[in-house]
Order: C-alpha cells, then sequence, then structure tokens
C-alpha cells in the first residue's frame, strides 16, 4: 500500500517447504538493503516508537538532561547490552517485532500488542508477560461475526543453533495458549493491550474497545488461529533439517501455521534497529 513504510517492501521471497508430515512451512525472507540509510532510518525510528514516542523522548532527554538520544535509549529503554539475560529479551523483542510487522502491513492484520507489549515496559530487561503477538481480522463492521478471526503467535528467535530447533520450539510453546476455553495467559494479554490503548492510543488504526469482542470466546465465537515462527540468519537454516518438526505434541496441529523468517546477517539488522538512527525524528 501507498502509506506502508520503505522496509515492507524488505519482506520478500514468500514460498514454503513441505515438512515430513505433509504440512506447509512458510519461508519469508528478509532482504535488508544495509547501504540504504533512508529506509533503514525510517525502520529504526518506528522500531523504537514501539518502545518511546517522539514527543516522550524528547521531554525524557530534556528532564534528564541527557544529551543523546542513544544514550538515553540504552540505558533507560532498550534491553541492557552485555548482559546475557537481557540479551536474549533485545533478541526476542527484535523478532517479535519483525513478525508482528509482517502480520500487519503483508497480511492485514490489527496486532493490537505491537502498540502496547513494549512501550513503556516497568522493566526493560525483562519481557512483557503474557502471549508474544495475538492478530486480529475482523469479517465485518458488526463486531460479532463468527468468521472474525483472532490469531496468537508464538516467536522464537535466535542467531546460533538451527532453525529446526527455534521452530520446534514455537510449536512446543504455542501450546501454552488455549483458545478453546478461557485461557487466562490469553485473557491476560487481551486485557493488557485493551488498556495500554485505552490510555495511549499509540498510533492503532483501531479503537481499544474492539479487543472487547475476542475476550469471550464461549458467549461470542469466532475463528482462532495459532502461529508459530522462527526468526534466522541464513547461516543457521538448513531446509532438509527444517523440515524434520513435528506438530505431534501440538494441541493445535488443526489450525497451527508455522512460518520460517530468515534473511543475511539479520544480527546486523538488529543492531540497526536498536542503534543510533532510532534516536533521531522521521
Amino acid at each position: 500500500m501507498a502509506d506502508d513504510p520503505l522496509y515492507v517492501q524488505c519482506y520478500c521471497a514468500i514460498d514454503h517447504v513441505k515438512s515430513n508430515e505433509s504440512l506447509n512451512i512458510d519461508l519469508v525472507n528478509i532482504n535488508v538493503p544495509f547501504d540504504d540509510e533512508k529506509l533503514l532510518k525510517e525502520w529504526a525510528v518506528n522500531f523504537r516508537r514501539k518502545f518511546i514516542s517522539d514527543d516522550d523522548l524528547i521531554e525524557e532527554l530534556e528532564d534528564t538532561g541527557i544529551n543523546e538520544p542513544l544514550d538515553y535509549l540504552l540505558s533507560r529503554i532498550y534491553p541492557t547490552l552485555g548482559d546475557n539475560f537481557a540479551n536474549s529479551v533485545r533478541i526476542g523483542d527484535f523478532g517479535e517485532v519483525l513478525v508482528a510487522e509482517y502480520l500487519m502491513f503483508l497480511e492485514q492484520y490489527w496486532v493490537p500488542t505491537l502498540f502496547t507489549r513494549y512501550y513503556g515496559k516497568p522493566n526493560k530487561d525483562k519481557s512483557t508477560m503474557g502471549s508474544d503477538i495475538f492478530a486480529i481480522k475482523f469479517a465485518d463492521d458488526s463486531g460479532e461475526n463468527p468468521n472474525d478471526e483472532l490469531c496468537i503467535c508464538e516467536v522464537k528467535t535466535g542467531f546460533s543453533g538451527t532453525a529446526k530447533s527455534r521452530l520446534q520450539n514455537a510449536i512446543d510453546g504455542s501450546n501454552k495458549d488455549d483458545l478453546s476455553q478461557i485461557d487466562l495467559r490469553v485473557s491476560a494479554s487481551l486485557g493488557a493491550s485493551k488498556l495500554g490503548l485505552k490510555h495511549n492510543q499509540n498510533g492503532s488504526p483501531f479503537n481499544y474497545k474492539k479487543i472487547a469482542r475476542f475476550e469471550n470466546p464461549i458467549e461470542r465465537p469466532y475463528n482462532n488461529q495459532y502461529l508459530a515462527a522462527a526468526v534466522v540468519d541464513d547461516t543457521i537454516l538448513k531446509f532438509n533439517k527444517l523440515k524434520e518438526v513435528t506438530v505431534g505434541f501440538s494441541k493445535h496441529k488443526k489450525n497451527l501455521r508455522m512460518i520460517t523468517f530468515h534473511g543475511i546477517d539479520l544480527r546486523k539488522l538488529l543492531n540497526a534497529l536498536y542503534g543510533e538512527l532510532g534516536g533521531e525524528q522521521s
């Protein structure tokens, strides 16, 4: 779409392979032109806005007396560099945002967690509790259509190990959520995002009240889908090994989608998005 960010074009070469269980594993190649500073700046600024707005960043720089935006972001907002646990949060948040923006821009989901999950975290070195991502599609404007869809996403990101292990961990991790009953983990995520948007719309295209439609699946049924996603560097992606993932122990095997996001030097992209370009204003 015309209003989509430039970096949306980096999600390309969408394909799939068949697992050994004859199930599709979607493949999304992330191809980053690292020499395109305009694109990288837009990407980094939009990434930073998931954590703190332009106005709040400017105000905090004035109040704290910190001169450089990056210094403030590194000390107060982004997970701590050099700390092993915080590094896993840093990588995890990066992967979740990549997946959420793909769903939002290329598959036209509304992803409320993208506007609330990272904003104002009480502890920058810990992941926000609850489902990684939930994504919504409305069949119409009624707010009551049983064909409305809620997709719960489990994302595993890494630059070491194997793509197979990342995707398998995401498949297994999706068992923590269950929309066939009133699930406390999903309910907590829905409620937290609804309240977060109520107090700060933060650029969300829909009003927070739209989430309420999905909080009572027993009386107001809707379609549910689960997504297991891996975000990995091309150096650890071996297609023959990836095919070995199994959904045999998944509670959601009938409505589980699998995606592997991959690209060359995704760690370099991570460093760029957490870097000084994000502290600028667009």
